[in-house]
Protein backbone atom coordinates (compact mmCIF):
# COMPACT_ATOMS: atom_id res chain seq x y z
CA UNK A 1 0.00 0.00 0.00
CA UNK A 2 2.69 2.24 0.59
CA UNK A 3 4.59 1.77 -2.90
CA UNK A 4 1.12 2.45 -4.46
CA UNK A 5 0.82 6.01 -2.57
CA UNK A 6 4.32 6.17 -2.87
CA UNK A 7 3.33 5.89 -6.84
CA UNK A 8 0.77 8.29 -6.85
CA UNK A 9 2.56 10.94 -5.46
CA UNK A 10 5.54 10.49 -7.80
CA UNK A 11 3.05 10.50 -10.89
CA UNK A 12 1.22 13.60 -9.36
CA UNK A 13 4.69 15.44 -9.12
CA UNK A 14 5.61 14.62 -12.57
CA UNK A 15 2.37 15.78 -14.13
CA UNK A 16 1.89 18.60 -12.91
CA UNK A 17 4.92 20.34 -14.32
CA UNK A 18 3.38 19.50 -17.89
CA UNK A 19 0.76 21.92 -19.63
CA UNK A 20 -2.54 20.61 -18.75
CA UNK A 21 -5.13 19.86 -21.53
CA UNK A 22 -9.16 18.93 -20.81
CA UNK A 23 -7.94 15.77 -21.91
CA UNK A 24 -4.46 15.06 -20.07
CA UNK A 25 -6.42 16.56 -17.31
CA UNK A 26 -9.43 13.49 -17.43
CA UNK A 27 -6.49 10.85 -17.99
CA UNK A 28 -4.96 11.87 -15.08
CA UNK A 29 -7.90 12.17 -12.62
CA UNK A 30 -8.88 8.51 -13.91
CA UNK A 31 -5.36 7.34 -13.60
CA UNK A 32 -5.24 8.37 -10.11
CA UNK A 33 -8.39 7.15 -9.16
CA UNK A 34 -7.65 3.61 -10.58
CA UNK A 35 -4.08 3.62 -8.95
CA UNK A 36 -6.26 4.58 -5.35
CA UNK A 37 -8.46 1.88 -6.40
CA UNK A 38 -5.91 -1.20 -6.64
CA UNK A 39 -4.36 0.15 -3.60
CA UNK A 40 -7.34 -0.66 -1.39
CA UNK A 41 -8.24 -3.99 -0.20
CA UNK A 42 -11.43 -4.43 2.15
CA UNK A 43 -11.95 -7.33 3.92
CA UNK A 44 -15.36 -7.45 6.09
CA UNK A 45 -16.76 -4.67 5.37
CA UNK A 46 -20.58 -4.56 5.92
CA UNK A 47 -21.16 -1.62 3.80
CA UNK A 48 -20.01 -2.99 0.79
CA UNK A 49 -21.59 -6.02 1.72
CA UNK A 50 -24.86 -4.20 1.83
CA UNK A 51 -24.42 -2.59 -1.95
CA UNK A 52 -23.20 -6.20 -2.96
CA UNK A 53 -26.39 -8.00 -1.54
CA UNK A 54 -28.61 -4.87 -2.97
CA UNK A 55 -27.55 -5.28 -6.27
CA UNK A 56 -27.73 -8.70 -6.25
CA UNK A 57 -31.59 -8.36 -5.49
CA UNK A 58 -32.61 -5.49 -7.53
CA UNK A 59 -30.85 -6.61 -10.53
CA UNK A 60 -33.26 -9.89 -10.96
CA UNK A 61 -34.98 -8.95 -14.07
CA UNK A 62 -38.27 -10.92 -13.15
CA UNK A 63 -37.64 -10.63 -8.89
CA UNK A 64 -40.82 -10.24 -7.06
CA UNK A 65 -40.89 -7.36 -4.85
CA UNK A 66 -43.86 -5.35 -2.96
CA UNK A 67 -44.21 -1.57 -2.55
CA UNK A 68 -46.08 0.43 -0.19
CA UNK A 69 -47.00 4.10 -1.85
CA UNK A 70 -47.30 6.87 1.07
CA UNK A 71 -49.05 10.15 1.40
CA UNK A 72 -47.34 12.75 2.68
CA UNK A 73 -48.58 12.03 6.23
CA UNK A 74 -47.29 8.40 6.06
CA UNK A 75 -50.51 6.72 5.56
CA UNK A 76 -50.63 3.90 2.70
CA UNK A 77 -52.27 4.86 -0.60
CA UNK A 78 -51.64 1.56 -2.40
CA UNK A 79 -50.04 -1.81 -1.98
CA UNK A 80 -48.80 -3.43 -5.08
CA UNK A 81 -46.84 -6.95 -5.89
CA UNK A 82 -43.76 -5.50 -8.18
CA UNK A 83 -42.41 -7.22 -10.93
CA UNK A 84 -38.95 -6.61 -11.58
CA UNK A 85 -37.34 -3.43 -10.22
CA UNK A 86 -38.43 0.14 -9.06
CA UNK A 87 -36.73 2.42 -11.10
CA UNK A 88 -36.57 6.38 -10.41
CA UNK A 89 -37.17 8.78 -12.96
CA UNK A 90 -33.52 10.22 -12.94
CA UNK A 91 -31.73 7.22 -14.60
CA UNK A 92 -31.32 7.32 -18.16
CA UNK A 93 -29.71 4.86 -20.84
CA UNK A 94 -28.00 8.27 -22.15
CA UNK A 95 -24.99 10.84 -20.84
CA UNK A 96 -26.54 13.80 -19.10
CA UNK A 97 -24.38 16.25 -21.10
CA UNK A 98 -22.60 16.47 -24.20
CA UNK A 99 -19.13 17.64 -25.32
CA UNK A 100 -18.76 20.03 -27.73
CA UNK A 101 -15.94 21.71 -29.24
CA UNK A 102 -14.65 24.62 -31.22
CA UNK A 103 -11.37 25.66 -32.57
CA UNK A 104 -10.39 27.16 -28.91
CA UNK A 105 -12.58 25.77 -26.57
CA UNK A 106 -14.43 22.66 -25.47
CA UNK A 107 -17.55 22.35 -23.32
CA UNK A 108 -20.47 20.30 -22.53
CA UNK A 109 -24.11 21.17 -22.52
CA UNK A 110 -27.21 19.00 -21.49
CA UNK A 111 -27.60 16.35 -23.77
CA UNK A 112 -31.28 15.74 -24.72
CA UNK A 113 -33.13 12.71 -22.66
CA UNK A 114 -33.87 9.14 -24.05
CA UNK A 115 -36.95 10.52 -25.04
CA UNK A 116 -35.11 13.43 -27.32
CA UNK A 117 -36.51 16.03 -24.88
CA UNK A 118 -34.60 18.73 -22.93
CA UNK A 119 -35.24 19.60 -19.15
CA UNK A 120 -36.10 17.97 -16.12
CA UNK A 121 -39.28 16.72 -14.81
CA UNK A 122 -40.52 16.17 -11.21
CA UNK A 123 -39.32 13.18 -9.52
CA UNK A 124 -40.91 9.93 -9.24
CA UNK A 125 -40.50 5.90 -9.25
CA UNK A 126 -42.15 3.95 -12.02
CA UNK A 127 -42.52 -0.07 -12.02
CA UNK A 128 -44.58 -2.96 -13.68
CA UNK A 129 -46.78 -4.95 -10.70
CA UNK A 130 -47.38 -8.70 -11.72
CA UNK A 131 -49.88 -7.81 -13.92
CA UNK A 132 -48.06 -5.77 -16.15
CA UNK A 133 -49.57 -2.69 -15.58
CA UNK A 134 -47.45 0.23 -15.26
CA UNK A 135 -47.30 2.48 -12.52
CA UNK A 136 -45.79 5.90 -11.81
CA UNK A 137 -45.80 7.75 -8.39
CA UNK A 138 -43.83 10.84 -7.06
CA UNK A 139 -44.47 10.55 -3.35
CA UNK A 140 -43.19 8.24 -0.74
CA UNK A 141 -42.45 4.65 -0.56
CA UNK A 142 -41.45 1.77 1.12
CA UNK A 143 -40.20 -1.54 -0.90
CA UNK A 144 -39.34 -4.82 0.44
CA UNK A 145 -38.42 -8.11 -1.10
CA UNK A 146 -40.96 -10.28 1.23
CA UNK A 147 -44.58 -9.30 1.58
CA UNK A 148 -45.44 -6.14 4.33
CA UNK A 149 -47.65 -6.28 6.85
CA UNK A 150 -50.09 -3.22 6.83
CA UNK A 151 -52.44 -2.20 9.58
CA UNK A 152 -53.66 0.44 7.84
CA UNK A 153 -55.28 -0.54 5.04
CA UNK A 154 -54.40 1.67 1.74
CA UNK A 155 -56.86 3.20 -0.61
CA UNK A 156 -55.78 0.34 -3.35
CA UNK A 157 -54.78 -3.08 -3.60
CA UNK A 158 -53.21 -3.92 -6.68
CA UNK A 159 -54.89 -7.12 -7.63
CA UNK A 160 -53.84 -9.60 -10.70
CA UNK A 161 -55.67 -9.10 -14.01
CA UNK A 162 -57.82 -12.02 -14.77
CA UNK A 163 -57.78 -12.58 -18.49
CA UNK A 164 -60.58 -14.82 -19.86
Amino acid sequence: MKTSLLITCLLLGLTACAPETPATVKQQQSSQAEAAANSLTFTGNAEIENIKKRLELTSKPGALGYIVLLNQSGQPVAYHAVKGKVTSSGKRLTRTDERWSTSSSIGYRPAASDEGTFGSSDPYIYFWDVSGRYVQWSGQYLYSDQPIRLRVEPLVISAPVVKK
